[in-house]
């Protein structure tokens, strides 16, 4: 059932990623990197303040209701702590505008930019208020109630997105656009929640709420600067472009994820089941299964973007794009390290560990913050120094930088927690993967398959697979064991009834 249910949300989000990236063509073809870079800088001047909308209590109710606490006191708790947050993320994000105009004097690159701030902090607040009932549905491990929001908000969104770029109305209604998805986002989730109970907040529970998510403060504080600072510095040193390059390529990648993402919102109630029956070696069983499937999935999809970045951002962007083609060359790799510590920070969570996520996280922001201070700025002219001025492909070292450090950590506070060895099979992915990239780039250099429309990549993209498999396959990597249990999470009829029972189920 694990199984199926990570199959589930893989399935999702691969769809959700497709219609989110017809979204980014369709602003990509009609309004550029300029107005996409707006939304990009909204986006992260917001999140840098949506901190405080959880401060590690969403993992706290996952860890909580999954041990088997009391639902209804559970929910109440989580209830107001979280529409206390809501509320402070908004004050802190209006306050920090209005510090930044009339306390240090400085202004926007352009009233659209504060205008823009406004219409997202909307957008946070919906979706925030969403985490209500998605963290809920997440520790019952109810995933089919978890996604179908999300997909139902992800179609609103593209049609409108799509609607506002092919209209040309600009970047303030492409925010909107955003807005508007998350109407549904927010309407469907209280639809399923409907009937969930809510009881009296508990002294008590909130009490063990905060001792669960006090570690997680700096750790998801942390987090959220290092998501969002690299697209703040850019426009602050550079400009709207640059950071529509920067966002635009970010989004891309991030599809990468999606296998990692997809095992890791199960592994966290899993191992915390575990946990609660001192069943180490389970704990250990599922680490190496998630670790190898998440390593099988990835490391094709981020070698086969490398290799073939300069025709996929022409086709998959738009030539207006072509400055971001180093970024795309940079960022995949953040895509693979991140992927390849899901497991790890699900595990510490799962373990009772969160000073351990929250280690991880500090280490890696101090790094990304030096890293993006450096590498963004051509000179910081205050202080009369010149810097490496670098810009988005900056940004994108640094990020890569920063993860490859995270996993070292995870890896190694994982073999001193439960002693896991290292997974060698992942060296047969990398090698597998290799083979192929070097076969793609040799295709791609000599002209052999001329890769100027989408069909001729995606073409393209299915022989490296097929190459990849061949070559597990030579190596024993993928088996027909393996092939039987992808069918078998693949069965429609299977998983049609696991989300007709989950959705029917009160």
């Amino acid at each position: 059932m694990l199984a199926r249910k990570s199959t589930l949300i893989m399935a999702t989000r691969i769809i959700e990623a497709a219609l989110a990236y017809v979204a980014l063509f369709f602003i990509a073809r009609y309004m550029g990197p300029g107005d996409y870079g707006i939304i990009g800088f909204a986006m992260g001047f917001v999140g840098l303040f949506a901190i405080l909308s959880s401060l590690g209590f969403d993992a706290a109710h996952i860890k909580r209701v999954s041990e088997g606490k009391d639902l209804g006191t559970c929910i109440g708790t989580f209830l107001v702590t979280k529409l206390g947050l809501v509320s402070l993320m908004a004050s802190a994000t209006v306050g920090a505008v209005f510090f930044w105009k009339f306390v240090i004097g400085r202004g926007f690159e352009s009233s659209t930019h504060e205008i823009a701030i406004y219409i997202i902090l909307g957008y946070f607040i919906l979706e925030r208020i969403s985490h209500i009932f998605q963290t809920t549905f997440a520790a019952e491990t109810k995933i089919a109630k978890v996604h179908i929001p999300i997909f139902i908000a992800t179609v609103a969104r593209t049609g409108a997105i799509i609607f506002v770029a092919v209209s040309g109305f600009g970047p303030i209604a492409l925010a909107f656009a955003y807005v508007f998805g998350h109407i549904f986002l927010f309407t469907t989730n209280l639809l399923l929640f409907r009937k969930y109970p809510v009881k009296k907040p508990s002294k008590e529970y909130f009490k063990e709420y905060s001792r669960f998510a006090m570690p997680l403060i700096i750790a998801s504080a942390s987090a959220a600067i290092m998501t969002n600072i690299d697209k703040v510095l850019i426009q602050l040193f550079w400009a709207a472009e640059e950071v529509g390059y920067y966002f635009a390529s970010f989004r891309i990648c991030s599809f990468i994820v999606l296998a990692g993402a997809s095992i890791g919102k199960l592994l966290f109630p899993t191992i915390s089941n575990f946990h609660a029956k001192k069943d180490v070696a389970s704990i250990k069983n599922v680490l190496h299964l998630s670790e190898r499937y998440i390593s099988m999935l990835t490391f094709p999809m981020v070698v086969g973007i490398v290799v073939l970045a300069e025709p996929a951002v022409y086709i998959l962007l738009s030539g207006s794009f072509y400055p971001a083609v180093t970024v795309f060359r940079i960022l995949p790799f953040f895509a693979l390290l991140y992927a390849l510590s899901i497991p790890f920070t699900s595990q510490f969570l799962g373990m009772d560990r969160p000073k351990l996520a929250r280690n991880r996280i500090l280490i890696m922001v101090s790094l990304n913050i030096f890293l993006n201070i450096i590498l963004i700025p051509k000179d910081i002219q205050l202080l009369g120094v010149k810097l490496f001025g670098l810009g988005a492909t900056g940004a994108a070292i640094a990020t890569v930088v920063s993860y490859s450090i995270g996993l070292i950590y995870c890896r190694f506070v994982t073999w001193n927690l439960i002693k896991l060895k290292f997974n060698f099979r992942i060296l047969l992915h990398l090698f597998a993967a290799s083979i192929m990239g070097a076969i793609l780039y040799w295709i791609n250099i000599s002209n052999i398959i001329p890769i100027e429309r989408w069909y001729e990549l995606l073409a393209v993209g299915f022989l490296g697979l097929g190459i990849y498999i061949g070559i597990l396959i030579i190596l024993r990597e993928f088996t027909r064991k393996d092939f039987n249990f992808i069918i078998d999470t693949l069965n429609i009829k299977k998983m049609w009834t696991y989300i007709v029972k989950e959705i029917k189920r009160e």
